[in-house]
């Protein structure tokens, strides 16, 4: 089939040892039945064999290019490959994805009757590393309301136009995981962003791939701070999906995560404190608060091991200099959460312990001080913090359906 007057279409792969899905992939391309094509692999430096395949296909000439090198990740190569390409569209496909067939003529197809969109995007599979069908990607028609509660944009069966791609600066290096998402984000704040029906690519899920491997740990941290950078504020449903498939992080990982990112808004947040490096506190126990009086801190939550004195530590409470209320350290390993109504800007609270000994430490025996017991980790909760805190602790499995009830953000859309 004659390409003249067809505009090109360059696919750029990223790639790194993918050996045992890269042929799939390159083939997925290959049986296109849009005859103008160029596809750029962009390795970095596998060491599985990618290279023998790449090598294999050095006969189809400018068709097919690639260049194998150390870089800086994925989002890296896939600058890389938009410096190099030629096309006036780019489409993404990672080396474990592939297209379906006919793919790039449906989006040409669409891109052609559409010239205001930027980029177009269809629905897409998952599939296990045997290629045998798992689930359909919950691709939705584009609203910037829709991309803000989940990304409904499936990223191998996206198709962007090149000066669009470049002009938002391409993909975000300082990101490793949701590019693709701070990627439409970025596009759909300025441009038209299409959607057609159409199957058009295949998305793999296997035990290797970053989708999987690294969901929570670098996944959600990164989906909340892109969220908030583009919407200032992240959509429930991202909350629910991560509450609901991994409660075994515990309550304090969430808290902590959460708070940074400030899932409840200005809540409370901890200063400075004397506690000591190694954990222990002193009997003064000090804390210097920022408190947003709009949200006023509710509780002080403490997890710790009191183990000196085969007893309970009793403490009184002082908030600003002021005595507030009395409370008892449990023996052992304990997690207490003490009612304290905060609401002054720049608060102290502070823990005047009733039991204190005298210990070396371990790190230097000449440095001797006076200490009650260990604290691991402190938060100062605002009231819906403290209520995420307790209902979390009733059920880890139901907390994510009274967040869905009682958190309501609203976006910069």
């Amino acid at each position: 089939m004659s390409h003249q007057g067809l505009p090109l279409i360059s696919i750029i792969t990223p790639s790194f040892n993918q050996a045992g899905f890269i042929k799939q992939t390159i083939e997925s391309v290959l049986m296109q039945d849009y005859p103008h094509i160029e596809h750029i692999v962009v390795d970095g430096g596998s060491t599985d064999g990618t290279l023998d395949t790449l090598r294999s296909y050095h006969y189809l000439g400018e068709r097919f290019r690639y260049v194998s090198e150390p870089d800086r990740g994925q989002s890296d190569a896939i600058n890389k490959g938009l410096n190099m390409a030629k096309g006036e569209i780019i489409g993404w496909l990672n080396s474990d994805d592939t297209y379906l067939p006919g793919a790039v003529s449906k989006a040409m197809h669409a891109l052609t009757l559409n010239p205001a969109w930027s980029m177009v995007y269809g629905n897409a599979y998952h599939i296990d590393e045997k290629s045998k069908f798992i689930s359909v990607y919950p691709t939705k028609p584009f609203t910037r309301q829709g991309l803000f509660s989940f990304c409904i944009i499936c990223q191998p069966s996206a198709f962007v136009r090149k000066d669009v791609f470049q002009a938002v600066g391409g993909v975000d290096e300082a990101l490793h995981y949701c590019m693709d998402y701070d990627l439409w984000m970025r596009i759909s704040k300025t441009h038209q962003v299409g959607h057609i029906g159409d199957f058009l690519a295949a998305s793999r899920l296997h035990a290797a791939c970053k989708s999987i491997a690294l969901e929570i740990e670098l996944g959600l941290p990164e989906i909340l701070k892109t969220s908030i950078r583009h919407f200032g504020a992240v959509a429930n449903d991202w909350l629910y999906h991560f509450l609901t498939h991994y409660p075994q992080k515990g309550v304090y990982w969430f808290l902590d995560l959460f708070k940074a990112h400030k899932i409840f808004g200005n809540t409370p947040i901890l200063v400075d404190s004397n506690r000591y490096p190694n954990s222990w506190i002193p009997p003064r126990y000090r804390l210097s608060l920022y408190v947003d009086p709009l949200r006023p801190m509710q509780a002080l939550l403490i997890k710790g091991v009191n183990l000196l004195f085969n007893q309970p530590v009793h403490a009184h409470v002082l908030i600003n200099n002021v005595p507030s209320t009395f409370h008892v350290i449990p023996v052992g390993q304990f997690e207490t959460c003490i009612t304290l109504p905060v609401h002054d800007p720049e608060s102290t609270v502070e823990l005047v312990c009733s039991r204190q000994q005298i210990i070396s430490f371990p790190e230097d025996e000449s440095i001797r001080q006076s200490v009650s017991f260990q604290v691991q980790h402190v938060f100062p909760l605002s009231a819906d913090e403290h209520q995420f805190y307790l209902q979390y602790k009733k059920n880890p499995q139901q907390v994510a359906g009274w967040l869905l009830k009682n958190r309501h953000p609203i976006p910069s859309l």
